[in-house]
């Protein structure tokens, strides 16, 4: 007897359990989005502010500002994210309802996952932008927008989220493609381009960043590898000796 799945079908699957766990503890972690302070720094909290404060890696990001690199991190980040729907070109999403519907639900907890606990950092940290810290900027674009939550990037956690999690549905989908090593330098590149601009921009340090790509790579291979369906070699034959007779189970994982 074989139990070996077919490599044309869908490697991943649901369970109940499984989901109800993850889909609450991400919804779990969003809750600290109601504890987010909007409130903005006084005049006298930005002269405050010192550069030399900060740690020798990350101070250089204070002297960086950009509008047009938070541009282009915005639009790429949308591109990677939206990235995933074109599986739905393959034949096993497209024409299997089943398959269709754990692929969506995978994706869906990854990204509330991530971003739960993203943004728990970011609330419990409250580390003021590089911005923030810029002397060269105006007092309205120091204090502007969500100027301390900048630990850790969401947007770079995002963007490796989505990339890792592709990635890793092609591999185990498509296992010997001689496409999965292409798709893995293409997607990390992309992710990598965010994370450097979101640094240009003067919106996170490198080790906001840092921080944020790994947690992304992290939530975004975990899900595909908690919902892969176990591929095991189950082999039973009669063994026949002088002193015995029964069967034989060899299991391979």
């Amino acid at each position: 007897m074989s139990l070996e799945k077919s490599g044309s079908e869908f490697p991943f699957e649901l369970s109940g359990t499984k989901e109800a766990f993850l889909l609450s503890s991400g919804l779990g972690f969003m809750t600290s989005y109601f504890f987010e302070q909007s409130a903005e720094m006084s005049d006298l909290e930005v002269r405050a502010l010192d550069k030399y404060d900060i740690n020798s890696f990350d101070r250089c990001a204070t002297e960086l500002y950009s509008e047009k690199s938070a541009l282009a991190s915005d639009v790429i980040l949308g591109t990677v994210m939206a990235a995933p729907v074109l599986f739905f070109a393959d034949k096993r999403l497209n024409r299997d309802f089943k398959n269709a519907a754990t692929y969506l639900v995978m994706y869906a907890e990854s990204l509330i996952l991530l971003n739960g606990i993203t943004e728990t950092f970011k609330v419990t940290v409250q580390r003021k932008r590089p911005y923030a810290y810029n002397e060269s900027l105006s007092y309205k674009k120091r204090t502007s927008g969500d100027y301390n939550l900048s630990f850790l990037s969401g947007h770079t956690a995002n963007v490796f989220n989505s990339a890792v999690f592709l990635s890793t549905v092609f591999t185990f989908a498509n296992p010997g493609s001689k496409w999965v090593p292409v798709v893995w330098t293409a997607s990390l590149s992309v992710a990598s381009t965010v994370a450097v601009l979101r640094v240009a921009a003067g919106k996170h340090y490198p080790t906001d960043v840092i921080a944020g790509a790994v947690l992304g790579s992290v939530t975004g291979l975990l899900i595909p590898l908690l919902h892969k369906v176990n591929k095991k070699n189950l082999s039973v034959f009669p063994v026949v000796s002088s002193e015995y007779g029964g069967l034989q189970a060899v299991l391979n994982f």
